[in-house]
Parts: C-alpha cells; sequence; structure tokens
C-alpha cells in the first residue's frame, strides 16, 4: 500500500511540476478612436476593467488546473457610452489543443476573431450582439 501512494504522489509530483500556463490577448482592432473596455474573469480571478485604444492590445497569464478546467470569460464593450456588449469565452482548456495555448483575440467593427497558438488566420467567432 505504501508503494502504490508512494507511486502515486511521484507521478503528481512530475505531472504539476511540469503544468504550463495559458495567455490570453486581446487586440483592439477597432476604427480609429473607438475605444475597447475589457472585464475578464474566472472562477478564481477577478481581473478588473481594462480600457485600450485602438491597436493596443489586454493581456493576462495564467497557470492551468491540473484536470483541464481552466475557464476565463471576458467581457467586452465599445461605442458611445459603451453601448455595443458581448461576453465571450476567452479562453477554455477543454476545448484546446494542449496545455500551453495561447489565445488571441481581434476586436473589429463587425465581431471578434479568434487564433490559436499562431494558427494562419483568425476565425470568427462572435458578434456584437453575443451571437455566433
Amino acid at each position: 500500500m505504501k508503494l502504490r501512494v508512494t507511486i502515486f504522489l511521484i507521478v503528481v509530483c512530475l505531472y504539476t511540476e511540469n503544468v504550463i500556463g495559458g495567455s490570453v490577448f486581446i487586440y483592439n482592432n477597432l476604427h480609429r478612436g473607438h475605444y475597447l473596455q475589457v472585464h475578464c474573469k474566472s472562477g478564481n480571478s477577478n481581473l478588473g476593467d481594462h480600457v485600450r485604444r485602438p491597436g493596443a492590445a489586454y493581456s493576462y497569464s495564467f497557470t492551468d488546473h491540473i484536470l483541464g478546467k481552466t475557464l476565463y470569460w471576458c467581457h467586452l464593450w465599445k461605442g458611445k457610452d459603451w453601448q455595443d456588449h458581448v461576453v465571450i469565452i476567452s479562453y477554455e482548456s477543454k476545448q484546446l489543443p494542449h496545455r500551453d495555448n495561447w489565445v488571441r483575440w481581434s476586436v473589429r467593427e463587425n465581431g471578434i476573431y479568434q487564433n490559436v497558438n499562431g494558427e494562419e488566420n483568425y476565425h470568427f467567432r462572435y458578434n456584437w450582439d453575443g451571437h455566433v
């Protein structure tokens, strides 16, 4: 019994030692003069409100949950008095190819686009009304 526990602990330690985190980058690719407000959260973290001018980016990094349960979502606002709003799933480890993902988001006038781990192109993901 002690040998099994010892082997289990060694395996867990080796696995957790190699856990790599994820990163999210949200680029404001809106037209000139159109600011972007971002507020991202997870079950454990509230990253607060951030405003980015066109051409600027907001980013955050984290350690992925050992069981692949990491989930972050972000509220995005644009427009006069921030009237245009959408909530996106910015990082969901179970939907991504491996544990050291970096996800780029391009926020544009016609919607929100995603790029995972340096894919060749960005892919449309969200309308400003929240529909895919």
